[in-house]
């Protein structure tokens, strides 16, 4: 088949979006498809030093994968800019997918939206009235639940429109793919035919994973040996919560033995940073974003692994990171809200243990527990790759999309449980 993958982020840009498409592009290239990425030119703040010097083409061919980039307006710490660009990348891509279709005398089979940006959607609504391509959107996130659950967006007229955008968008997808499984009712609520819906998780390549090659010395090379390394990694924005982490080894400042690990960067980042040398936080240190191996390196060198969301957040959706700690057989201690997604996958993998982000002694007694017990440490990783291999390997992950595009193909009806 031919397939086009569309997201906003992909390599070398660093994040759980890039990666999670980079290993879906080369688990379809595995299995003998021609796969296509549209994306953006990478952004500064998303690359590594060496990469920022680095002029990257606008279309080439990376490991089988065609990628094509694409060149617009982007600013950080701009709310306005990102917001707008929300809306403007649809115009930008879609003037490169004609181009595609025309240079590379290609008929997609179909197109698999990143998901946000939900005004994707007027891309995928061109796309089809254009050449009759289906469109499949995998819904990492959900917008605008997420931004108003949080206070981070407050403006009726904008929650209005971008309300207006999700009914539309559910309610004329060709497939809804959610990577959880209240994601299947959230959607449906709001307007998507349950016919078209179906939980796939996000893929994990288990070569990248299992590579012997990465070393696993990150406390060498920080000269932190001996200290239970306690790690998140990830995305610094207001809906992680950070604070609650920097909360918790505040109070567990009498443990010389247990370290903290921030790695990553966002909004708020210098806050945050500010914070840890106002308030001489000395068990906490705020690095910045590490390139795929040495992310690799820092989780396998990690004792306990930390996902956290503000607890206010309601919308289904599952951190990309989970995949890769879970993959790494790595204890995870989830700042959750006990009734979220994350908490339910969590409690089905028996992978770790939930904390609500409300509950600092209970985090602290968390770590300790955790700390102290190697041989839980270790029945939860397990625990972790055996559910991953079930439902999150890229293998597992690729065969449920072809599934999906060959049925979008024959005009078959699709039901969830063909999916799940």
């Amino acid at each position: 088949m031919n397939i086009l993958l569309i997201t906003a982020n992909y390599a070398p840009e660093i994040g759980s979006s890039a990666q999670i498409y980079q290993d879906l592009a080369n688990g379809f290239v595995k299995n003998g498809h021609t796969v296509h990425i549209l994306t953006s030119y990478p952004r500064d703040y998303t690359l590594t030093d060496g990469d920022r010097v680095r002029q990257l083409p606008l279309d080439t061919e990376e490991n089988g994968v065609v990628v094509h980039r694409v060149r617009h307006p982007s600013k950080r710490d701009s709310i306005i800019v990102r917001g707008l660009e929300h809306f403007y990348i649809p115009l930008y891509y879609f003037r490169k997918y004609k181009e595609i279709c025309r240079s590379a005398e290609i008929k997609f089979d179909a197109c698999i939206h990143h998901i946000p940006p939900l005004p994707l959607y007027y891309l995928a609504r061109w796309i089809k009235r254009y050449d009759g391509t289906p469109s499949i959107f995998n819904m990492q996130d959900y917008h605008p639940q997420e931004l108003t659950d949080v206070g981070f967006m407050k403006n009726p007229v904008i929650i209005s429109v971008l309300k207006h955008i999700e009914r539309k968008a559910y309610k004329n997808a060709d497939f809804l793919a959610v990577n959880s499984h209240g994601g299947i009712p959230y959607v449906v609520s709001r307007g998507a035919d349950a016919a078209r819906v179906g939980t796939i998780f996000n893929p994990i390549s288990l070569d990248i994973i299992d590579d012997p090659s990465i070393p696993g010395n990150f406390k060498e090379l920080e000269d932190i040996d001996g200290k239970f390394l306690v790690t998140y990694a990830g995305i610094l924005s207001p809906f992680q919560g950070i604070d609650i982490i920097l909360d918790a080894a505040q109070r567990l400042s009498h443990r010389d033995d247990i370290l903290f690990y921030i790695v990553g960067d966002g909004m708020e980042r210098e806050r945050l940073e500010k914070r840890v040398t106002d308030e001489n936080i000395s068990n906490v240190r705020i690095h910045k974003f590490l390139p795929r191996r040495e992310y690799l390196n820092l989780i396998k060198s990690t004792d306990v692994a930390l996902i956290s969301l503000d607890e206010r957040m309601k919308a289904p959706c599952l951190p990309g990171k989970t995949i890769n700690l879970m993959a790494m057989k790595k204890a995870i201690l989830a700042l959750v809200s006990v009734d979220s997604e994350t908490a339910d996958i969590i409690g089905k993998a028996k992978c770790g243990e939930v904390t609500p982000p409300s509950d600092v002694q209970g985090i602290c007694d968390a770590v300790i527990r955790m700390a102290d017990n190697a041989e839980l440490r270790a029945e939860f990783g397990a625990c972790g790759r055996a559910y991953l291999m079930d439902h999150m390997e890229q293998n597992v992950v690729v065969h449920q999309y072809e599934d999906v595009i060959k049925r979008l193909n024959h005009m078959n009806p699709i039901t969830k449980n063909q999916v799940n």
